[in-house]
Order: C-alpha cells, then sequence, then structure tokens
C-alpha cells in the first residue's frame, strides 16, 4: 500500500479529502474506505424529538437507552426521556466505541458503566453510574468483553 500527500491550496484549512485508488474495488478497499469515514469526528450531541421540539442531548451525558415497541427511553445524567423510533437507527448516530448494544433492546455507554455482574444462565447484569441496573445476554457479552478489554 503507497500512501502519498499532495497539497490542494483550494481546500479551506479545515477541509481534508481522501482520494482511495486501486485497480478493482474490493473487500479490502471498501473496508479501508469506511475505516476513513469513521475517522470524521463524531457528533457531540443526539438530536432527537419531543412532541413538539428537538433537543440536542450531549452524547457524553447518556447512560442508557432502551426500547420497548416503538417507544425509546433515553435515561440521562440528569434526567429521561421518551421518544420514538428504532434502536438500530439511533445506534448508528452514536460512537460505537462508546456506545455498546447489551440486549436486542439496549444500549449503554461504557463511560458510565460501574461494574458487571455475574447473573443466571450466563448472562450478566450491569451496573450502572445512575444506579440503574441491566440485564446484558449472552449473545452481546462477547463484543462488551472485547471492548471492555477483557
Amino acid at each position: 500500500m503507497k500512501v502519498n500527500f499532495t497539497s490542494n491550496e483550494q481546500l479551506a484549512p479545515d477541509e481534508i479529502e481522501v482520494m482511495v485508488s486501486a485497480a478493482e474495488i474490493n473487500g479490502d478497499v471498501l473496508n479501508l474506505m469506511q475505516q476513513i469515514q469513521n475517522l470524521t469526528p463524531p457528533s457531540t450531541t443526539l438530536p432527537i424529538t419531543l412532541e413538539d421540539r428537538v433537543v440536542l442531548l450531549p452524547i457524553s451525558e447518556i447512560i442508557l437507552i432502551e426500547v420497548f415497541g416503538t417507544e425509546i427511553s433515553i435515561q440521562t445524567t440528569s434526567k429521561g426521556y421518551t421518544t420514538r423510533g428504532q434502536l438500530k437507527k439511533i445506534h448508528a448516530r452514536l460512537p460505537h466505541k462508546t456506545f455498546i448494544q447489551i440486549s436486542k433492546s439496549a444500549l449503554i455507554n461504557i463511560e458510565h458503566l460501574e461494574y458487571l455482574e455475574a447473573g443466571f444462565s450466563g448472562n450478566m447484569t450491569a451496573f450502572l453510574t445512575n444506579n440503574n441496573r441491566v440485564s446484558v445476554s449472552r449473545k452481546y457479552l462477547p463484543e462488551l468483553k472485547q471492548i471492555l478489554g477483557l
């Protein structure tokens, strides 16, 4: 792999343009392009719609996101919010290294994870900074352990 830098005075000082060249598009090229796209600075807020307004929640304050049917409950360090939507769509708008899916219906911010405790049938319970506890299903436990470096 070759990496080159070319100065382009037509770009703004804070603008970066990346060009990927290859003989053909394949899995490696697509993977590289995805990794480059993931390098863009993530947003610091999550906009959610509440009745007749849009509220911008600071991402660092979000502790837990749970879905109940089409209702999404978002617990922050200061209060709780309820909106409508899909968990996967909200997860796509959040940094994946910070927000980890722990069950079919819940995401946690690992920066607000205090500890994990073994539960029944291979599940674990996550204890969060707001004194909430939520079950971590066996299916999602390996990814959580990998993120935590276990």
